[in-house]
């Protein structure tokens, strides 16, 4: 028990020094939506009654649990977060993960989109890898379908396999991204699913938007820029001004010494008369590298309330964000790369039509330069159990398909800051394993506001015969539960003195009150 409490006051006080700069620094620099929290990568936007949705990746999980992400095959889920103001964000949980489809083979899920409506429901478009999480490479990915009843999901896999080609081939590629043309006909636009080839394709969609209704087309994109350097790279995104299409991607810049533009990570775009393109014009940067720019960027446009915004991500590495905010904390390890998290700022068309440059380090953002309060949705599809604030007794270890999870021993716990239960929630469920045959008097407690707080539900737990066999188990929750608190799970039971891991837990979420 004392290196358990050892091991939190640690933590908290990496958590807290880490906010306490994170607020100080963005007084005057970059405003980032989820500052000191959560991980997350490859943004989309768009706006859905009334609220700004924002889709991204989640690099593994958090800056209290900072986990290996090298070649990004750390990449587990899809988030949602929402907001109607820039300042006050909800994060929704996960909302399709590498569960859930059964024909990737290498869990790492990448940068698509989701919260598409049509025909009465939501798509989203989704890269799985396909090639063995064991090979160090970024390895290579066809896209996947999913739907929704609601763009907070669950999303299920919509054909049981990848996406095809009419020819029949399954659809390789990554940032699949829909745009509408004039008459509101849907197409799909993707890049190259291996990294090493820079080619960009689109098809129109069948109205069933889980079919290509033609063979892709080639679009002819920038290949090199005035030093002779690789310019298109990948994310592709497009979307339509007035009568002119602009097209903006992901630019990687080598060092060429002087009289080339420095090296790094730029968000480029060019501009043409038609959505197809050419795309051969003037090449200019929309977004400049942070830093030195080694780590990747990636956008998402969009419309809120008739004004223009674009979502981006930096390296959580980046100067702003120091590993030094966090030394004293014993769950992050420098070794640890490729993480990021995400800006949106004003897109600002100029009156000339170009669009104006964003400087990560300079760039305020939206909203309340400095302000991002953070609000957890109690009823999110999947609450990922490694996404705590705080523990204490709980470890962590990876799990099946990339998903992580908390090893609970007696008396230990995981505390969620700032869920919302709205007008209350009437029962919780939470996916369990355990292979502790010792184990008498399993339980997880669920408390209100601190470990010690009102204890609003409690869950027998038995052993499921193994460490990945996994049971989702449920109970009611008391009225209490409604309202904006901090949400423990606290574990409970007996086992040898030589077991100190009771159970497992990976994920969890509560059913509303209606």
């Amino acid at each position: 028990m004392s290196s358990g409490m050892g091991q939190f006051t640690r933590a908290a006080r990496g958590v807290l020094v880490g906010i306490a700069l994170v607020v100080a620094g963005n007084l005057h620099g970059q405003k980032l939506v989820t500052p000191g929290y959560l991980f997350n990568s490859d943004p989309t936007c768009r706006e859905l009654n009334g609220r700004f949705y924002l889709f991204t990746t989640q690099d593994p999980f958090t800056v209290q649990a900072e986990r290996k992400n090298a070649f990004y095959k750390g990449m587990f889920a899809f988030h949602v977060l929402s907001t109607t103001d820039f300042d006050h964000w909800t994060d929704h949980g996960s909302i399709l993960t590498s569960r859930d489809v059964t024909w990737d083979t290498g869990n790492a899920l990448w940068d698509g989109d989701a919260g598409i409506p049509a025909n009465g429901q939501f798509y989203s478009y989704a890269p799985y890898r396909i090639n063995s999480a064991s090979e160090q490479n970024y390895g290579i990915f066809d896209i996947g379908v999913l739907t929704a009843d609601n763009p907070l999901g669950p999303y299920k896999d919509a054909l049981g396999g990848p996406m095809a080609t009419p020819d029949g081939h399954p659809l390789e590629g990554l940032s699949p991204w829909v745009v509408y043309n004039d008459d509101h006909v849907p197409y799909l636009l993707w890049g190259a699913g291996d990294t090493s080839k820079n080619w960009v394709k689109m098809a129109r969609l069948a109205p069933d938007m889980t079919h290509l209704a033609e063979s892709p087309r080639d679009v002819a994109v920038p290949k090199k820029d005035a030093c002779g350097r690789l310019d298109y790279f990948e994310s592709p995104l497009l979307f339509e001004i007035g009568k002119k299409w602009y097209f903006t991607y992901v630019v990687y810049k080598e060092d060429k010494g002087p009289g080339c533009e420095p090296k790094g990570s730029y968000i480029d775009y060019t501009v043409a008369d038609s959505m197809f393109g050419p795309f051969d014009g003037p090449i200019h940067h929309l977004i400049y590298p942070f830093g030195d720019g080694d780590e990747s960027m990636q956008q998402g446009v969009c419309s809120y309330k008739g004004k223009l915004f674009i979502a981006y991500h930096v390296p959580y590495d980046n100067g702003q964000l120091l590993r030094a905010q966090i030394a004293t904390s014993e769950f992050t390890d420098a070794t640890q790369d490729h993480h990021r998290q995400v800006a949106v700022t004003a897109l600002t068309v100029l009156s000339d039509g170009t669009l104006q440059p964003i400087y990560p380090s300079r760039d305020q953002g939206v909203g309340t330069p400095g302000v991002s309060i953070l609000t957890l949705d109690a009823f999110a599809p999947r609450r990922e159990a490694i996404e705590f604030h705080a523990r204490m007794n709980a470890w962590d270890e990876a799990g099946v398909n990339g998903e992580y999870q908390m090893m609970m021993g007696d008396g230990g716990y995981l505390q969620y800051n700032n869920l919302d239960f709205g007008e209350g929630a009437k029962s919780f469920h939470v996916e369990i394993s355990s292979d502790n045959p010792t184990m008498r008097n399993g339980a997880l407690e669920i408390h209100l506001d601190n470990p010690a707080g009102k204890l609003v539900g409690k869950i027998m737990v038995e052993s499921t015969g193994g460490r990945m066999n996994y049971r989702t188990l449920t109970t009611d929750v008391a009225s209490q539960a409604r309202g904006i608190h901090n949400l423990c799970l606290v574990a409970r039971g007996n086992a040898a003195p030589t077991e100190q891991r009771l159970f497992n837990i990976t994920s969890f979420g509560f059913t509303r009150n209606k």
